[in-house]
């Protein structure tokens, strides 16, 4: 599998179209460690971060670089889905974070996004914020912002598969276990006429002289 990051760890890569949504549509899945709650709170203990990247025909795989910006900056934390296509970035945040503080703290978070989507590999990205709710009696809540070439109602079809595969967002971590020792089935009997046998050994005889008698 393609390494894309050293901060990222890949989980599932389509390296290239899979299907026939949008305009060559396909994703990756990856994990990342988060020292920050899906509404950017601060927790004592890490937490997992699985996130999604949706890619379009040309695979720009630019939009990794950017993600680990938004990072390393302490602004990734809500961020469910991440594609670029035809040069403008979207960024897909959990539905909870957009509406859980007030509106200028949402504002600020965004402006402070779209200053690091410039200079990408020398393009400047527009950047575009669209939001995820993985509850699926509010899809009110839930806008692809074109991160799809795709009608909206299959654009969110398609997400809704990919996180139902892979639970995106943040989760506790949980201390992993050892694996148990394998355990073999139990040899069958080896028939008698089958076990080897020590050769029986044969007595030494003395030496004889000329004439044939044992020597003393």
């Amino acid at each position: 599998m393609r390494s894309y990051s050293q901060i990222f760890s890949c989980l599932h890569d389509e390296p290239a179209p899979v299907g026939h949504i949008g305009r060559g549509t396909h994703y990756s899945v990856f994990r990342v460690p988060e020292w920050r709650d899906v509404t950017r709170a601060p927790i004592p203990t890490a937490q997992i971060h699985d996130f999604a990247v949706i890619w379009d025909e040309d695979h720009d795989d630019r939009v990794i670089a950017v993600a680990e910006r938004l990072y390393v900056h302490g602004l990734f934390s809500p961020v469910q889905f991440i594609g670029e296509r035809k040069g403008v970035l979207t960024i897909i945040v959990a539905a909870r974070f957009r509406w859980w503080g007030k509106e200028e703290d949402w504002s600020s978070w965004c402006d402070q996004v779209s200053k690091l989507c410039n200079n990408v590999g020398w393009d400047n990205w527009n950047v575009e914020f669209g939001q995820f709710d993985k509850s699926l009696g509010s899809p009110h809540q839930t806008h692809t912002c074109g991160i799809i070439a795709e009608r909206e109602d299959k654009a969110i079809i398609y997400l809704r598969n990919i996180d139902n595969l892979w639970n995106l967002g943040t989760w506790a971590y949980q201390d992993g276990l050892p694996l148990p020792a394998p355990v073999h089935p139990p040899m069958p009997p080896m028939p008698l006429a089958a076990i080897p046998r020590p050769p029986v050994p044969q007595p030494v005889m003395p030496p004889h002289n000329g004439a044939g008698w044992p020597q003393r």
